[in-house]
């Protein structure tokens, strides 16, 4: 197991630390400005730290700030306290060592840390990394906002040697905060800007070093699947089944099957309906073609055995639609495709192009009308056509997701979301 995938797997870890550290510190030094009020700065005159001198207004906002901006804090008191009274109430030896494994289990369970850490596991997550993060990173800049505004109100009262003081531990709060939000912006990272790691992709393959073509989106783990959904709350494919009109590809990827057509036939589609002329395809290769695809481009085929429609790429009109088709395995591709001067290719004439190019002169695709609609495809003669893409691996060459631990991450959920 490699240093990154430990680190990411002791993210809920780290995330106590903070929380448990940041109470540490606010704690100790509430308690010690309480007990030398000079600590930070020299009292000048017997007023420097009556409370009673400073309007009562004053006195309400900033403990109430100051409560909600140290939330976290707040809560770990609390449960250090519900620590305390739970062994003071086991008196004899024998209780202790009854309780012992049950206890070790509790502290080390992960979702005590999230509990104590705010980190919430809610089911919504699974498929919505985005989601998770613009949650946090709200709660983030709300208790900044917080703080700030108690800092401010603290410093606003000039002469009180104890406000000023708190206003300079909350201030070293932000430190705390700050290494929460990297931590959750890692979290993001790993999940929504996914990198596999490639296993079994061949032994003389070795990655490009170019850039990522700025077609490619992103690659998605392959447990974010449509078919992975567990169809619990939070956690469901589309409401609107085949009715979906949501063409992301994110979106078609992950909350839906790989059964599932975006589009209806191409010659189905109402022009008004489709005025881009856009269309979804998906494709189907192996993951050495795959990352190259990702650092390139498409590449157009000219084999004469795999070019029934002629010279060009080819999509079906679904993840399913690519198994009987595609001479390589191991990575589909969801593409937004500009279909440009279609060519309507029926049955019967589904060998006239075959190996050929000849359609390229008036058309710009050529699509094959199988008598089964769910098996249509068709074939694009320019990778220029094509305006973006997403990838995923399949299991058996990415081993990311398993050494992460990213497909066993809800596993452990407590109470519905710690």
């Amino acid at each position: 197991m490699s240093f990154q995938s430990t680190f990411y797997r002791s993210l809920i870890y780290f995330h106590a630390f903070i929380a448990i550290a940041e109470f540490v510190l606010t704690f100790t030094l509430i308690i010690t400005v309480l007990h030398n009020p000079e600590l930070f700065f020299k009292i000048t005159g017997p007023d420097d730290e009556d409370w009673e001198l400073i309007a009562e207004g004053y006195r309400i906002a900033i403990w109430i700030l100051f409560l909600i901006g140290t939330i976290r804090t707040v809560i770990m008191l609390a449960f250090v306290f519900l620590i305390i009274f739970s062994i003071s109430t086991c008196l004899c030896l024998s209780c202790l060592l009854c309780c012992r494994e049950q206890t070790a289990s509790f502290f080390t369970a992960k979702s005590t840390h999230r509990c104590l850490s705010f980190n919430c596991n809610c089911p919504c997550y699974r498929a919505r990394p985005t989601l998770r993060f613009q949650l946090k990173f709200a709660y983030s800049v709300i208790m900044l906002c917080v703080r700030v505004a108690t800092i401010v109100i603290c410093l606003t009262i000039r002469h009180h040697v104890t406000a000023k003081s708190l206003a300079i531990i909350i201030g070293m709060s932000f430190f705390f905060l700050i290494l929460a939000c990297l931590l959750d912006y890692y979290h993001y990272r790993v999940w929504w800007h996914y990198k596999p790691q490639f296993t079994d992709i061949g032994f003389f393959f070795e990655m490009p070093t170019t850039p990522l073509s700025r077609k490619h989106k992103r690659y998605i783990p392959y447990h974010l699947l449509g078919d992975h959904r567990t169809e619990s709350f939070g956690d469901k494919t589309c409401s609107a089944g085949a009715d979906c009109k949501n063409r992301q590809l994110e979106h078609i990827f992950i909350f839906h099957f790989r059964g599932y057509n975006p589009q209806r036939r191409y010659f189905d589609i109402i022009r008004a309906d489709n005025p881009k002329n856009l269309y979804i395809g998906f494709h189907q290769t192996d993951p050495a073609s795959a990352v190259l695809i990702a650092h390139s481009d498409f590449r157009i085929s000219t084999g004469p055995r795999s070019t029934m429609l002629g010279h060009g790429i080819y999509f079906a009109r679904s993840r399913e639609g690519t198994e009987n088709k595609a001479n390589r395995r191991g990575a589909f591709i969801c593409a937004e495709i500009n279909m440009g001067r279609v060519l309507r290719i029926r049955s019967r004439e589904r060998f006239v192009y075959s190996g050929k190019k000849t359609w390229w002169r008036k058309h710009d695709t050529a699509y094959y009308c199988h008598p089964d609609p769910k098996f249509d495809e068709f074939c694009v003669k320019s990778p220029d056509q094509i305006l973006r893409w997403i990838i995923v691996i399949e299991k058996r060459f990415d081993r990311k997701v398993e050494n992460y631990g990213l497909d066993t991450e809800f596993d452990d959920t407590k109470c519905g979301c710690f």
